[in-house]
């Protein structure tokens, strides 16, 4: 939310806060967890499948933050 604060108003994509109240309201209401794999990778590939739909990241963030979630993401 903070991140989102402190972007111009011209770079703020109004989807990021549906999507974060969703996810909010999810945790806490649901009796299924949102994610089907809990672990960090599950979670790491529920957001990496969203990723590019993102707007609100900078060209270099996206893909810096793609490579994390890629990472998170591979077998090992």
């Amino acid at each position: 939310m903070l991140t989102w604060l402190s972007l111009p108003d011209d770079r703020r994509d109004p989807a990021l806060l549906t999507a974060m109240r969703e996810a909010m309201i999810s945790a806490v209401t649901l009796d299924k967890p949102a994610v089907r794999d809990a672990s960090p990778a599950g979670a790491a590939r529920a957001l990496r499948a969203l990723l590019p739909g993102q707007t609100t990241l900078s060209k270099a963030e996206h893909h810096l933050l793609g490579e994390w979630l890629d990472r998170l993401t591979a077998d090992r």
